[in-house]
């Protein structure tokens, strides 16, 4: 996602739309050390 410089993806179901996810939502999912390993290139953008 950051190297494409997307903060958010849609989440489909078949043909239909589903929600969105974004960084914040991937960075709750991570264990506690690997969430700073991701927030901070993500903070550059």
């Amino acid at each position: 996602m950051t190297a494409h410089k997307v903060r958010r993806l849609p989440v489909i179901d078949g043909h239909d739309l589903a929600g969105m996810v974004g960084r914040a939502d991937v960075a709750r999912s991570l264990p506690d050390p690997q969430v700073g390993d991701l927030l901070q290139p993500l903070s550059t953008d």
